[in-house]
């Protein structure tokens, strides 16, 4: 066994506790963000902002969804081995195609919001 295998499993576990720990957080976020905002200032305005929050979860759940329903499972070959483990293609397509789809939903807000004035 050489070195760099050696830490090979240290690391797979640090991304491991990593991941689980940014996923925790994000959720505890949103969360707390859905239910804490401002409320005192206009009941009409925060039921519209709980309202868009709430809708741009669930878009989200629904984005991640549809994009693992439709994702392809042809093998990849990757560093000479083929890789053909259906699940981990499909999730590998999905957050691709998520985060392509985001970045251009929130590139063309933005130049709304921008040019919109």
């Amino acid at each position: 066994m050489t070195d760099s295998a050696l830490f090979i499993d240290i690391m797979l576990w640090a991304v491991y506790v990593i991941l689980t720990i940014a996923i925790g957080m994000a959720v505890w976020s949103a969360i707390h963000g859905v239910r804490t905002h401002e409320r005192d200032k206009d009941p009409l305005a925060s039921r519209r902002t709980s309202m868009i929050g709430y809708a741009t979860a669930a878009l989200v759940a629904v984005v991640l969804i549809v994009t693992f329903a439709t994702a392809s499972t042809q093998p990849v070959v990757s560093n000479g081995q083929p890789f053909t483990d259906t699940l981990w293609l499909r999730l590998t397509d999905m957050f691709i195609f998520t985060s392509l789809l985001l970045i251009c939903v929130c590139s063309a807000v933005v130049a709304i919001a921008k040019f919109r004035r």
